[in-house]
């Protein structure tokens, strides 16, 4: 049964990938031929397609990378480090992944607004750079770390900073970059918030680019299918690349030590 229901499952989520590529590849007035080439580069000549290429991977792989840095610092130190109000302090983290991202949209709004960061990339970056998830995340693994491994190098003299730097982070790699590759993707296919604080076209995104493409060439849908097309690109080659590791760190927190 399976060998007939599991093709069947991927047929159908490829099938749209399919449809697009097809969409994309029609010629500009109609008519037959393979046109994505062309249409590819009429979307790059117009200059503004590239600017937005560029502000979705400084997006998508500044807010990974420091959402690794400050979630897997904080989850370690939430798992290993024996300090006042630890617990409180993680309850606190656990608290805020039952609120809606557009609860607290708007009082964030009025920070970054107070702060001038309105038309910049901090004010992009900065309210995301640290994700409760991410804490949570790598506190769950990093409670499954050898102990005694720890506990030697605090003995050999060790600081807690470099525990966590030459043994803590190589054995949460998994961890880590399964975080890497989740605030990557949500980063990615971000709308609302860039829509919100970045009012200057040299800013946007992709997402938002590709929305605000629809009422510049009158809802082409030929270049708005091979934007979406390129789009797809990266995240499609970073799961390819890296998927070793999101496999693991999927799998390591449900093994039992």
């Amino acid at each position: 049964m399976s060998r007939v229901v599991l093709p069947l499952v991927v047929a159908a989520m490829l099938l749209p990938i399919g449809v697009m590529v097809v969409v994309a590849s029609a010629p500009a007035g109609g008519g037959a031929g393979f046109g994505l080439f062309a249409n590819l580069a009429e979307m790059f000549a117009g200059g503004d397609f590239p600017v937005y290429f560029r502000n979705s991977l400084i997006l998508s792989f500044g807010i990974g990378l420091l959402d690794v840095i400050f979630a897997g610092a904080a989850g370690y130190a939430l798992a290993r480090l024996r300090f006042f109000g630890g617990r409180v302090l993680f309850a606190l983290v656990v608290g805020t992944l039952s609120l809606s991202p557009t609860v607290v949209m708007v009082p964030v709004y009025v920070i970054v607004h107070g702060l001038g960061w309105i038309d910049s990339f901090q004010g992009m970056i900065v309210p995301s750079m640290m994700s409760a998830f991410g804490v949570f995340l790598v506190r769950q693994f990093a409670l499954g770390l050898p102990e005694e491994l720890l506990l030697a190098a605090r003995v050999d003299g060790a600081g807690e900073f470099r525990i966590f730097a030459t043994i803590a982070v190589p054995l949460l790699r998994p961890a880590l970059i399964t975080l890497f590759l989740l605030q990557f993707l949500a980063q990615w296919d971000n709308l609302l918030w860039p829509l919100l604080v970045a009012n200057d076209p040299a800013l946007w995104p992709l997402p938002v680019g590709i929305s605000q493409l629809q009422t510049e060439i009158g809802y082409d849908i030929r270049l708005m299918t091979t934007a979406a097309l390129v789009t797809a690109v990266p995240p499609i080659v970073l799961m390819f690349l890296l998927q070793r590791y999101y496999v693991a760190g999927l799998t390591l927190g449900g093994v039992k030590r």
